[in-house]
């Protein structure tokens, strides 16, 4: 009895260890594994930093911190139907994840607002509002729904927030849709995204503006 007693414990004791060993070798690859993933999403941010960011480099005049000198384009332009000249700057110019940058009419030292646009475009808001992102998504990231504006006007797609989390952000957000779409939808009269959902046009975003100083009223 003696015996098998011994070996009982000689056999609990050997697994114990092997299983200790097995820890050893299999946590610290899952440990490599988590931080190989954080890095490469902290990497992702670092490449395309927010708007809000942006429009903060373009105050302080600190563009070249994040962008070369070759990704940034200045240029005189006219906005509100002619109206007011001011200074325009782009990053990117003419490809995929391109930013335009309008300064105050009065003073072009001051950002008047930051504009992305494009299902592909990178840039983002640090509201969580990204481009591409559909509209069930946008919903979640308001936590109410939102309601839109119809297309092929002057804030064609434009997005009523209605009181909900994004209301008092500096951002306006513009929904698109690339499926065909009736005459109800054209024009200045705002739907629900419920209308949208009936009509399956998969709206997504489509465009993104901060303004600094940001009025609630279109």
């Amino acid at each position: 009895m003696r015996v098998n007693s011994l070996l009982i414990l000689l056999v609990l004791s050997v697994f114990s260890s092997c299983n200790d060993q097995m820890k050893k070798i299999t946590e610290p690859g899952s440990e490599v594994e988590n931080v190989e993933n954080e890095t490469s999403e902290d990497l992702e941010k670092e490449e395309f930093p927010t708007i809000e960011k942006i429009a903060q480099l373009a105050n302080s005049g600190h563009l070249s911190d994040e962008f070369s000198n070759s990704e940034i384009e200045m240029e005189i332009a006219s906005i509100n139907e002619g109206m007011d000249r001011v200074k325009v700057i782009w990053l990117n110019r003419n490809t995929q994840n391109e930013v335009r940058i309008d300064f105050m009419p009065k003073d072009s030292t001051k950002v008047f607002r930051v504009a992305v646009e494009g299902k592909a475009n990178k840039f983002h808001s640090e509201t969580g509002v990204k481009l591409g992102m559909t509209i069930d998504e946008l919903n979640s990231a308001n936590r109410k729904p939102v309601d839109f504006y119809g297309f092929e006007w002057d804030f064609s797609g434009a997005v009523k927030f209605n009181n909900g989390q994004l209301e008092n952000e500096k951002i306006r957000v513009y929904v698109k849709t690339d499926k065909n779409y009736g005459n109800q939808f054209i024009g200045d009269t705002p739907h629900t995204f419920e209308e949208a959902k009936a009509a399956k046009l998969e709206l997504y975003v489509h465009k993104i503006i901060f303004e600094p100083s940001k009025s609630t009223k279109l």
